[in-house]
C-alpha cells in the first residue's frame, strides 16, 4: 500500500489524465459484452427465428461498438503513455535533483552502477506499470467479472459449470505469487551488481590493460552476469512449473463449454445463440487467469524498482543546509579557521584535534604522508562533511550555519583526481560561470600555464574527451586550476595541483598565482616541497595531528621532520648543506 501511495504522490499533474485513462479501462469490458448478445440475436431471431429485417442493423451496430472501442482504446493508450512519460521525465529530474543535494558519504557508500540502475531500468520499470501493468489488472479483473455476471443473467447452471475451476486457479496463483515475492528483489541487486562492474571496467579500461588483466575482468564480469542470468532462469523456472497447471486448468474450461454447452443445448436449456455467446466470451474468463502469472512476475519486478527508488529519495544527507547567510554573491573576506577539529572514517581517526588560522589573503601549505588528512581538511572548508567535533569557520562563521551555495561560491577549489566534463576546452574553464568572457578563459588559462590549448585541433572549442581522455594529466590539472581562477574566488584550495607538471611549469604557475587581480586566501596541498616553500605556513600532518608547523625557513632550522623531507627531496647531505651555507646560498 506504502509502494502505491508513493506512486500516487508522484502523479502529480498527471492524476486526471490517468483517471481518465483507468476509467476508459474500466468501461472497455462492458462493451466486451455487446457484441456476444448481439450474435445470440442474430443466431436466434435472425438465422434460426427468420426475423430477416434485424440481419442488416445487427451486423451495422455491431461494427459501431468494435469501432467504439478501438477508438476508446486508442484514447487509453494515448492517455496512458502521454502519462507515463511525464511521470517519468519528472521522476528523473525528482531523482537527479534528490543526487545533487546528496553528500560526499552518500556517494561514498553507494556504487555509481547501482545509481544508474536506478536512473534507467527502476524508472522505466515504474513506467512500464502505468502503461501496462495497472490497466491490464483492472482490465482482466472487470472483465472476468462482467462475463461471469453476463453468464450468471443468461443461465446460472451452465455458469457454474464454466467458472467451477477458478478457484483452483486462483490457489495455483497465489501460491506462484508467494514463490517469487523474493526471488525479483534478489534479481534486481544482481542486476545492480552487474552494472557496478561494467561501468568500473568501463572508467578503469586504461587500468585493465596496463596491467593486462583482461582475461580476469572476463571472468569477473562474466560470474556478474551468470548471476543475474541463473536467477532470471530461477524466476522463470518457477513460473514454468505452475504454468502448466495455470494453463491446463484455463484450457480446461474451454473445454467445459464445449462439453456442457452442448448438454445444455441437447436438454433444450440453452439455445444455439445462448451457447456461441457463451463460447465466444470463453476467452473473457480464461485470458484474465492466462496473465494473472505474467502481470504477478511484471508485479513484482515494479515493487522491487519502486522500493528502490523510494529509499533512495527518503535517503537524508548528513550535510544539512542552514540558509541563514543567503547573500550567495557576497565577496567572501577569506578567512578561514579550524577549532580543535577531529574526524573518523568509521573507526579510523583522520583528523585528532587540528587546528590552525589563515587569515585573509594569506597562503597556508599543508603536507604530509598519503591518509593523514590533507584532503579532508579542504573538505570540511568547502563542508563536503561536517566534523565530528571542533568548529570550522569561514569569515568567522562556522560553516553549519552556511548556505551551502553561498558557502562554495567564493571558493575555488581543484581536487586530486581532474575530472573534466564532455564539452569544450572553454565550457570547462568557464563552468562556475557561464557568462565568463572568451578573453577571460584565454587568461586564466594563460595564468595556469595552459597554453597548449592553442595547439589543440579547435583551440578552445576543442571537445574534451570523457573524463577529459586525450589529454595528459599535467594539461589536464592546468585546465582545472584555471576553472578554479575564473570564478575569482576569495579562497583557492588546490589539492596536488601541480604534481603533473614538469618544476619550469610549477615554477610558472606559483609566479602568476602569486601576481592575481584580487585578494585570494591559498590552501596547497602538496608533497613537493617546491610547491609549499613560498608559503607563510607550512602544516605537517602524521597521523592526523600537525606535528610541525611554521614557515619554510623556520621549518628547516627546527631540523625535524620537514628538514628530513626536504633533503630527501633535494638530495643535500649534511657535507652539502655545510658547503651551500658557506657560500651563503639559500635553501
Amino acid at each position: 500500500m506504502e509502494t502505491f501511495k508513493w506512486l500516487w504522490g508522484n502523479l502529480t499533474g498527471y492524476r486526471r489524465r490517468y483517471l481518465l485513462c483507468l476509467a476508459l479501462s474500466m468501461l472497455l469490458p462492458f462493451f466486451t459484452l455487446i457484441n456476444p448478445t448481439l450474435q445470440q440475436q442474430l443466431v436466434d431471431k435472425v438465422l434460426i427465428g427468420g426475423q430477416t429485417n434485424l440481419l442488416v442493423p445487427t451486423i451495422l451496430i455491431m461494427a459501431g461498438v468494435t469501432l467504439t472501442r478501438s477508438l476508446l482504446n486508442y484514447l487509453s493508450t494515448v492517455l496512458t503513455e502521454s502519462t507515463s512519460l511525464g511521470v517519468m521525465y519528472s521522476l528523473r529530474l525528482k531523482v537527479f535533483d534528490h543526487l545533487q543535494a546528496q553528500d560526499m558519504k552518500f556517494f561514498d557508500e553507494n556504487p555509481a552502477g547501482d545509481i544508474m540502475t536506478i536512473m534507467t531500468s527502476d524508472i522505466d520499470m515504474v513506467r512500464y506499470s502505468l502503461v501496462f501493468i495497472f490497466r491490464q489488472i483492472i482490465s482482466s479483473v472487470l472483465l472476468f467479472l462482467c462475463a461471469s455476471v453476463y453468464y450468471f443473467v443468461l443461465n446460472w447452471k451452465f455458469a457454474l459449470c464454466m467458472i467451477a475451476l477458478t478457484p483452483l486457479i486462483f490457489v495455483v496463483t497465489m501460491l506462484y505469487r508467494e514463490k517469487v515475492k523474493t526471488i525479483y528483489k534478489e534479481l534486481r541487486q544482481r542486476l545492480s551488481r552487474l552494472n557496478t562492474n561494467a561501468q568500473e571496467n568501463i572508467e578503469g579500461n586504461r587500468v585493465v590493460k596496463a596491467f593486462a588483466r583482461e582475461t580476469h575482468e572476463i571472468k569477473n564480469f562474466n560470474e556478474k552476469s551468470g548471476a543475474f542470468h541463473d536467477q532470471n532462469l530461477n524466476a522463470q523456472y518457477i513460473w514454468l512449473r505452475f504454468f502448466p497447471y495455470i494453463e491446463g486448468l484455463t484450457q480446461s474450461m474451454t473445454i467445459m463449454t464445449l462439453l456442457f454447452g452442448g448438454i445444455f443445448m441437447i436438454n433444450g436449456s440453452l439455445t444455439p445463440g445462448e451457447f456461441i455467446a457463451f463460447n465466444s466470451l470463453s476467452w473473457a474468463v480464461t485470458m484474465p487467469f492466462q496473465q494473472l502469472g505474467s502481470l504477478f512476475n511484471d508485479l513484482q519486478r515494479f515493487f522491487a524498482s519502486s522500493l528502490k527508488i523510494m529509499a533512495l529519495l527518503d535517503t537524508k544527507p548528513e550535510v544539512q543546509n542552514a540558509p541563514r547567510e543567503t547573500d550567495a554573491d557576497k565577496q567572501k573576506k577569506g578567512d578561514i579557521e579550524l577549532r580543535n577539529v577531529s574526524f573518523s572514517f568509521g573507526d579510523m581517526k583522520v583528523l585528532d584535534d587540528v587546528s590552525f588560522h589563515v587569515k585573509p589573503g594569506e597562503t597556508y601549505a599543508i603536507m604530509g604522508e598519503t591518509g593523514s588528512g590533507k584532503t579532508l581538511i579542504a573538505n570540511l572548508i568547502t563542508r563536503f562533511y561536517d566534523a565530528e567535533a571542533g568548529t570550522v569557520l569561514v569569515d568567522g562563521i562556522d560553516v553549519r550555519d552556511w548556505d551551502l551555495t553561498a558557502l562554495r561560491h567564493g571558493i575555488g577549489m581543484t581536487t586530486q583526481e581532474v575530472f573534466l566534463f564532455s564539452d569544450t576546452v572553454d565550457s570547462n574553464i568557464a563552468y562556475g560561470d557561464l557568462s565568463l568572457p572568451e578573453e577571460d578563459v584565454r587568461r586564466f588559462a594563460e595564468a595556469s600555464a595552459a597554453q597548449f590549448i592553442n595547439d589543440l585541433q579547435n583551440g578552445y572549442q576543442t571537445i574534451v574527451g570523457e573524463r577529459g581522455v586525450g589529454l595528459s594529466g599535467g594539461q589536464k590539472q592546468r585546465i582545472a586550476l584555471a576553472r578554479a581562477l575564473a570564478i575569482r574566488p576569495s579562497i583557492l584550495i588546490l589539492d596536488d595541483t601541480t604534481s603533473a607538471v614538469d618544476m619550469e611549469t610549477e615554477k610558472y604557475i606559483q609566479e602568476q598565482l602569486e601576481q592575481l587581480d584580487f585578494m585570494c586566501t591559498k590552501i596547497i596541498i602538496a608533497q613537493r616541497i617546491s610547491s609549499v616553500r613560498k608559503a607563510d605556513c607550512i602544516l605537517l600532518l602524521e597521523n592526523g595531528k600537525i606535528v610541525e608547523r611554521g614557515s619554510h625557513e623556520v621549518l628547516l632550522a627546527q631540523r625535524g621532520r620537514y628538514y628530513e623531507l626536504w633533503r630527501i627531496q633535494t638530495g643535500v647531505g649534511e657535507s652539502d648543506e655545510a658547503l651551500m651555507s658557506a657560500l651563503g646560498v639559500t635553501y
